[in-house]
């Protein structure tokens, strides 16, 4: 189930929703799609990538042979249902960017996307989740972009790391040049943090936070060019972590 990945989407479409309509319904069933459609695309993606999980994660529950690939499939289009039909009590701009991201999920999942492109790709999925969770603002938008940044040069990372079970599915694993683009986009992410500061959006106890989150970033940049792929995977959830602080510290 990913609860890290999926604990920074909930808590993205929490907070943008309970500071925007308070504690509400509304906010609830906005919450409970976020957190089934998770579930969905992370089971759905397990199961059409069972393979290649045999090699780089023998310890999930398919390549364990706990659960089969059908009950999987199963299982995905359930939670994906259960997510749809969350989603379609909000309000109908809301539930069309859901319909959106989803679509666009489905298609990462299951057809061969060349890393870099997915990588993006996946930014945007982070990134969409702020006009679905809140009216857009400028405000809005670059935070969109604080957290959705970094997954660029995470998902890339990640493919360098797991390329051995790419390849046993078939997936040409990412070129090499392309470290140069995520450890470009962790950069990236430590200067446009500041922007809220400089905008003069919040007060300077957004500082602590956003000076933890741009040394993560650094730091992530440099372990990427010098290929310590593992060390993304370590340091990520600290800026992953940090980064939602930063967030609520902005909104609260």
């Amino acid at each position: 189930m990913r609860p890290r990945h999926t604990g920074q989407i909930v808590g993205i479409v929490g907070i943008l929703s309970i500071v925007e309509r308070g504690f509400s319904i509304h906010s609830a069933f906005a919450v409970i799609s976020s957190l089934f459609a998770s579930f969905a695309i992370f089971v759905l993606d397990d199961a059409h990538d069972y393979q290649g999980d045999l090699t780089a994660h023998p310890e999930r529950p398919i390549p364990k042979g706990v659960i089969t690939v059908r009950q999987a499939y199963l299982a995905g289009v359930v939670l994906l249902s259960v997510g749809i039909l969350a989603a379609s009590t909000l309000l109908l701009y809301q539930f069309t960017i859901f319909l959106t991201l989803m679509i666009v999920a489905i298609a990462i999942v299951f057809f061969n996307i060349p890393s870099l492109l997915r990588a993006f790709i996946i930014a945007f999925l982070i990134w969409g989740l702020f006009p679905f969770s809140s009216f857009p603002t400028v405000k809005i938008m670059i935070f969109g972009l604080i957290v959705a940044l970094p997954h660029i040069g995470g998902s890339i990372a990640k493919d360098f790391l797991h390329s051995s079970g790419d390849t046993a599915q078939g997936l040409n694993p990412p070129p090499h040049r392309s470290k140069y683009i995520a450890s470009s986009a962790f950069f990236l992410s430590g200067a446009i943090i500041w922007m809220p500061i400089i905008s003069s959006f919040f007060t300077w106890f957004y500082l602590p936070p956003i000076v933890l989150t741009c040394v993560t970033c650094i730091v992530l940049g440099v372990s990427v060019l010098k290929e310590e792929y593992r060390r993304v995977y370590a340091y990520g959830r600290i800026g992953m972590v940090s980064s939602l602080i930063v967030f609520l510290v902005g909104e609260i």
